[in-house]
Order: C-alpha cells, then structure tokens, then sequence
C-alpha cells in the first residue's frame, strides 16, 4: 500500500514513490496541444516506480527541463472532479555519477497502473 502525506485538501505527496525517468515531447496527433501550443513530455522509468510520467509541455520548458536528461521524478496525486489524477514533478536533475547509486536503491523501472483510473 503506498502511503502518502498530506499538503493541502486537495494534494497529496506520494513519499513511497521517487523514480528516475528521462523524457521525450511527444510528437503523435492522439495527444492535443496544451494552450500554449505545446505537446506534454512522456517519461521513460529508468528506476524506481511511478504511477504516471507524462508532463505538461509548457510546464516543462518553463522549468528548465532538458529531452533525454536524467531527473528524480515524484507522482502527487490530486483529486479532480472526485477522481484521482497523477501529476509528475520533477524533484531534481540526475548526473551520471549518480544514476548507478539511484537505480541500485530504487530498483528497477517500472510504470504501475492504477486498475481504478478512468480509460
């Protein structure tokens, strides 16, 4: 069971689930454009769990954010019209010196689905 902390009534800090992904802006017409005309990044598990990986595309390059860089990800569960949504905020970029140590204490990537969550 993951257990997580509450911030405020409305959002949760999943503090079970840290994973490290790397992403890539999808470029396929069944995702739409955010209103700043920008496709959201997908990121690919490279330690750790996560209930979701996909970004905002502005929210993304407003950060900083780099495609195919490294970065320590979290999940924080929001309720949205009394359904539980996934958002992925990055904690942290990850150097390559410090990518072995964190997917040996992570383990391996792996992207849990919620058998709950609207199709």
């Amino acid at each position: 069971m993951v257990k997580c902390v509450t911030i405020t009534s409305t959002h949760k800090y999943n503090c079970n689930q840290m994973f490290v992904a790397k992403f890539q802006q999808i470029t396929s017409e069944k995702f739409n454009n955010d209103k700043n005309g920008n496709k959201p990044f997908i990121g690919e598990i490279l330690a750790g769990t996560a209930t979701g990986s996909i970004m905002n595309g502005t929210m993304f390059k407003r950060e900083g954010l780099e495609p195919n860089k490294a970065y320590l990800c979290q999940n924080v569960h929001e309720e949205y019209e009394g359904q539980d949504q996934v958002r992925t905020t990055v904690i942290s970029a990850v150097s390559l010196l410090e990518l072995k140590p964190l997917m040996d204490q992570l383990g391996r990537g792996v992207l849990s689905f919620n058998d709950q969550a609207p199709e």
